[in-house]
């Protein structure tokens, strides 16, 4: 067997770029303005598609809560129905999100980032 290696750079050729993809997003804020109890919590629980909302039984009332947020696909299915839709607030947390990195190589998906980081950091301080 013959073997030909050539080493090189990701800013070179995309061949040699040891990330697969990498990419972020915003974290959603879903907040119920005002109490959603009795059987318009449990259309609420139907409406979603994705399993947001919970009930929570207190004593003999039923009152919808925001369960996973991080569920929400923002389809927007639970704004649909008129009784409901002045009651949740569907929109994003606009300085915090999730960054995913995912790897092809050997290097682990933590070690690029920190690598990333350090790269960046030098090249702002040159730019000062």
């Amino acid at each position: 067997m013959d073997l030909v290696v050539e080493k090189g750079l990701g800013k070179t050729h995309a061949k040699w770029s040891p990330v697969c993809t990498a990419y972020y997003r915003l974290l959603n804020d879903i907040k119920l303005t005002k109490p959603i109890v009795g059987k318009e919590a449990d259309r609420l629980k139907e409406l979603c598609p994705m399993g947001v909302f919970d009930i929570e039984d207190i004593g003999n009332s039923r009152k919808a809560i925001v369960g996973d947020s991080d569920k929400c696909t923002m389809c927007r299915e639970c704004l649909r129905d008129e009784t409901l839709a002045d009651k949740i607030n569907l929109g994003k947390i606009l300085d915090a999100f999730e960054f995913t990195v995912e790897t092809v190589g050997v290097k682990s998906p933590e070690s690029l980032v920190i690598e990333a980081l350090s790269i960046l950091k030098k090249k702002a301080i040159k730019w000062i």
